[in-house]
């Protein structure tokens, strides 16, 4: 075999589906030799008992499967990650979570795409648990051979699933964050993205398969106060790399970084069910750490995002001066009900056709859906 591809899958939980992971990599096995690919699979055990995976399918001692062995007391994904990476020496290396699976003939399709254009990284088509591709990252709609970090909006995409050069990855010190209890992929994902070289998106390949098989172990489902669940940004804003970005590149990933995680974060708290006995979701403390890790975003940006909408610049503005969990449900309710024009249009009217808009996204996503951008076959049964 003159290549090879190794698929790490890390588990903390035997009761995930870890066999069906692993069966969707072996199945591609014999297609790859054909093309002079040799295919394994690394398990890495995070926190387990060698022989902890007992689950249904599961068959020890199959040919092309390793199995590892990390332990660090700690529930992130990155210490077993950053291990089997740092053992490695395939050609490309693909991370897939416990829970998700391959589709049939995805590493081929992706492998063509990364030899054709000498790619750093295939982004995978994503699959989610409702069966739609994920219409992301913010591909323009000529579907470009290599993407561009800005024109193409891979700050929206910020997590590495596909295939990764291994050389790409040691030349750019490429490690997941340590540490964190989530998000530990977001800032080696940007700096990927933004610093290593061509970057491809395998249009009409099939998907890398997210479930909702993950159960109720799962380390990023609970509501964390805000300087846990903002942990990584941490480590982010303190990058040289990101210190020395361009403007346009800095405001490109604070304008993500606000409207997809900050936001998201306001919300998901002012829906929370009531929880007898749980610490606030919202009180002074949390509104004075929103502020400041507001205004450390909008900094970033050079202190400015022409193309944030006004109902995102208005919720996160407010919710700095919330001081209890009522006043932000009503701010979220607010924001639901600003209608079109808080959606689409910018707090300066001039800026509502900018490259980052929601405007020029949601032309720019009908365009996508003309041309297929993130057309995939059919979903694997």
């Amino acid at each position: 075999m003159t290549q090879s591809i190794e698929v790490v899958i890390p588990v903390h939980d035997p009761e995930r589906p870890v066999a069906r992971g692993i069966a969707s990599v072996l199945d591609q096995r014999a297609a790859l030799a054909a093309r002079g690919v040799d295919l394994h699979v690394t398990v890495v055990l995070h926190n387990l008992a060698a022989d902890s995976l007992s689950g249904p399918g599961f068959q020890p001692g199959v040919d092309g499967v390793t199995y590892l062995k990390h332990s660090d007391g700690v529930a992130s994904p990155a210490g077993p990650r950053n291990y089997a990476l740092g053992r490695s020496g395939a050609t490309y290396l693909s991370f897939l979570d416990s829970d998700d699976y391959l589709e049939p003939g995805s590493l081929l399709a992706w492998w063509e795409v990364a030899e054709a254009h000498t790619a750093a990284a295939v982004i995978a088509p994503l699959r989610t648990p409702a069966g739609n591709i994920l219409p992301s990252p913010r591909i323009r709609p000529s579907k470009p051979g290599v993407l561009h970090p800005l024109r193409d909006g891979l700050a929206y995409r910020s997590v590495p699933y596909g295939l990764l050069r291994r050389e790409s990855l040691l030349a750019l010190g490429f490690s997941y964050t340590e540490g964190v209890p989530t998000g530990e992929d977001i800032e080696p994902t940007l700096r990927l993205w933004f610093r290593s070289g061509a970057i491809c998106y395998p249009y009409g390949a099939p998907a890398y398969r997210q479930t909702d098989d993950s159960g109720p172990a799962r380390v990023t489902s609970s509501i964390r106060p805000l300087r846990q669940e903002f942990a990584w940004l941490e480590h982010l804003l303190g990058a040289d790399w990101l210190q020395q970005a361009s403007t346009a590149e800095r405001r490109a990933i604070a304008h993500k970084i606000l409207r997809v995680h900050g936001i998201g974060a306001l919300l998901r708290r002012a829906d929370a069910p009531d929880s007898p006995g749980r610490a606030p979701l919202w009180d002074p403390e949390e509104s004075l750490y929103w502020r400041g890790l507001a205004a450390r975003v909008l900094s970033l940006a050079g202190g400015s995002i022409p193309g944030i909408s006004r109902r995102d610049a208005t919720l996160i503005q407010a919710a700095g001066a919330a001081r209890d969990l009522r006043h932000l449900q009503v701010l979220a309710a607010e924001y639901r009900a600003s209608g079109r024009s808080g959606e689409l249009l910018t707090p300066r009217m001039q800026d509502s056709l900018s490259g980052d808009s929601i405007i020029r996204h949601y032309v720019n996503e009908r365009l996508r859906a003309a041309t297929g951008v993130f057309r995939a076959p059919p979903a694997a049964p």
